[in-house]
């Protein structure tokens, strides 16, 4: 988990997993809760630090074109873990939001 987001991670969180070999929009996704964070960093190369977590998983099998095929070690993925909830209307008016509490400063 990125450094910036960890204050909103929480165990018990749902979370969507996203096999990369299987695009989810044809063969779905597989769903889980997060299990622990780490309350310790770990620094990534890429990333910079970030927050160790383990997810749940609910299962771990894919319907691939009629076939079962199971999730093994090493295969890439992205988790989408769900911290709250947004109304559309808040994703369009924060940036205007943020505009204009900006552009009020002074140096």
């Amino acid at each position: 988990m990125l450094n910036k987001d960890i204050g909103f991670l929480r165990p018990g969180q749902p979370v969507t997993v996203k096999i990369e070999s299987f695009p989810y929009t044809r063969y779905g996704y597989l769903t889980g809760t997060v299990a622990s964070v780490s309350h310790d960093a770990a620094q990534d190369e890429k990333l910079g630090l970030v927050f160790p977590a383990r997810i749940k998983l609910n299962g771990d099998i894919l319907d691939v074109e009629g076939v079962k095929v199971r999730m093994s070690a090493g295969m890439s993925l992205s988790a989408e873990i769900k911290t709250g909830k947004r109304r559309i209307i808040n994703y369009l008016l924060d940036p205007i939001g943020r505009h204009s509490a900006e552009s009020f400063r002074e140096r």
